[in-house]
């Protein structure tokens, strides 16, 4: 059985309390700490993963995900970079299409339709993760223009890890080609709030999404982690009611494909070890993360796991 590993996504809200939750799960054998990134609607995840560096030892620490539709890949991979001076060998450096149309209309522009920005992405995850490795890179693409970029006075010999999330095709075979993590996430359109989405969670939808990446990892001689986004997180006796009602709440969302879905955790904590396990010979996907409020319970499945 491989080894399964969770990592928990939070937002700072006071110093106090953010250092707390780095230790705690560092202590718990969480893999990872990470941050996201809305700019103008949250804490921007450098400073907060820098704190979280100094009372930590062996945790990752990383971006999830990193809005590359109104970033720039030089900046990012050099804010990754200096990451990686303050917590040498721990770093994840996250990246994510964007969706939510504040972001582009804050820098007075549109949000591009779903194509523009996967192939942004795209080009975005090929470029940083050649400045990663200690590249000069000049690169003349449809959204993104380098000209002997490099990153100077930075550690750039491939410590930083890449993670790359997303559900369209572009994006899934730019991530089996180049990134360490292939995140997958269950959600599709993005609702008129700007920030949420439908759930897409179809067994046949993930499926053909795992199908492409090893494909495309194939191709490349690579090997990503696969990983699973966990939306729902709920601890209960009665399973297959609580899955009739996710159903009923969530368009996109039926009872058949809840019931597999590595997108939800339904059940009892043993439930939960098992449903993992299970999804690492399914799916191959041995890697997970979660929201902070779900700490405490997925403290509890690590230890059955």
């Amino acid at each position: 059985m491989p080894e399964i590993a969770v990592s928990v996504q939070a937002e700072p809200r006071d110093l106090d309390s953010w250092l707390g939750l780095a230790r705690r799960v560092e202590a718990a054998g969480f893999r990872g700490l990470l941050a996201g990134d809305h700019p103008g609607s949250g804490a921007s995840p450098w400073p907060a993963l820098g704190s979280a560096a100094a009372v930590t030892s062996t945790l990752t620490l990383g971006t999830y995900v990193v809005q590359a539709g109104v970033r720039e890949p030089m900046h990012v991979a050099a804010d990754a970079a200096t990451l990686d001076i303050l917590a040498p060998g721990r770093v994840l450096l996250g990246l994510g299409a964007g969706h939510t149309p504040r972001e582009w209309e804050d820098l007075g522009s549109q949000r591009p339709a779903p194509a523009g920005r996967a192939g942004r992405l795209a080009e975005f995850t090929e470029v940083v993760a050649r400045l990663l490795r200690g590249d000069t890179v000049t690169h003349e693409g449809r959204y993104l223009t380098l000209r002997e970029s490099r990153l100077d006075d930075l550690p750039a010999g491939g410590r930083v890890r890449l993670a790359v999330g997303g559900g369209h095709p572009q994006v899934l075979l730019a991530a089996a080609r180049h990134a360490d993590v292939v995140g997958l996430s269950g959600l599709g359109r993005t609702l008129a709030d700007g920030h949420h989405h439908e759930a897409r969670w179809s067994l046949a939808r993930l499926r053909r999404q795992l199908e492409l990446v090893r494909d495309g990892a194939r191709s490349a001689g690579r090997a990503p982690v696969l990983e699973a986004l966990v939306q729902v997180v709920t601890v209960t006796g009665d399973r297959d009611a609580t899955i009739e009602d996710i159903s009923r709440r969530l368009p996109g969302a039926a009872a058949g494909d809840v019931a597999h879905s590595p997108f939800v955790l339904i059940g009892s904590h043993a439930a939960m070890a098992a449903q993992l396990r299970r999804q690492a010979e399914e799916f191959g996907i041995t890697s997970y993360v979660v929201r902070e409020p779900a700490v405490a319970d997925l403290e509890r499945v690590m230890e059955l796991l």
